[in-house]
């Protein structure tokens, strides 16, 4: 029970360091070669762009942006734990990413030094 609570905590410091534009929580809940790979879909023109995979470097500044102009909603994070064991954990994260723009995010969590963290983000939007 203890490693899930471990791990939600280290979960919600996914979308709240894009919610605050907080890169410092990249530094401390991503493993240093973390990536997240994933599709977006173009509402404008309705079609999924090609997939995208970035490195850390690339997820800091994303985060340092992508919520300059509050596009985030107050609304509920929801993160499932899919799977825990010694050394990995999945979780599952659905949120609302822009006003009626959802997204399911999956975080591959790493045990390394007695402490979770994020490791590999599979995402897309959700239609």
């Amino acid at each position: 029970m203890m490693n899930q609570k471990e791990i939600i905590k280290v979960s919600q410091m996914y979308p709240k360091a894009f919610k605050e534009l907080d890169t410092t929580l990249v530094d401390k809940y991503f493993a240093k070669n973390a990536t997240k790979t994933g599709f977006i879909y173009d509402y404008e023109v309705n079609k999924w762009l090609d997939i995208s995979t970035v490195g850390v470097d690339d997820i800091k500044q994303w985060v340092a942006s992508y919520n300059q102009d509050s596009i985030m909603p107050e609304t509920e994070v929801n993160i499932e734990v899919l799977d825990v064991q010694e050394r990995i954990a999945v979780v599952k994260v659905t949120l609302d990413w822009a006003e009626a723009k959802k997204g399911c995010d999956y975080l591959f969590l790493t045990k390394e030094n007695n402490s979770w963290i994020i490791d590999k983000v599979l995402y897309q939007s959700i239609l």
